[in-house]
């Protein structure tokens, strides 16, 4: 199942804390749940099983959420954790 998202309206600082230094935050995020995300600009697209793109469209949001600042790896490894256990 592919879902898509527009964040809105576009924060660059905020994308760029969302991704992570070399999309590091994304890429945790994929593996995390088998899904596969890409983006462009403030246009992302979640790609996997219906349960896990879900899971990871949420991630994204609740870290877009929080990314007024740098977000930290420890951070998105927590959240990883608890959309994992839903």
């Amino acid at each position: 199942m592919i879902l898509r998202h527009l964040f809105s309206p576009p924060n660059n600082t905020r994308l760029s804390h969302l991704c992570g230094p070399m999309d590091e935050h994304l890429r945790t995020i994929e593996v995390a749940l088998q899904i596969k995300i890409a983006h462009r600009h403030e246009q992302f697209k979640v790609d996997g099983t219906k349960a896990n793109a879900k899971r990871g469209m949420e991630m994204l949001q609740a870290l877009y959420e929080i990314a007024a600042r740098p977000i930290a790896p420890a951070t998105v490894c927590y959240i990883k954790l608890v959309a994992w256990r839903m």
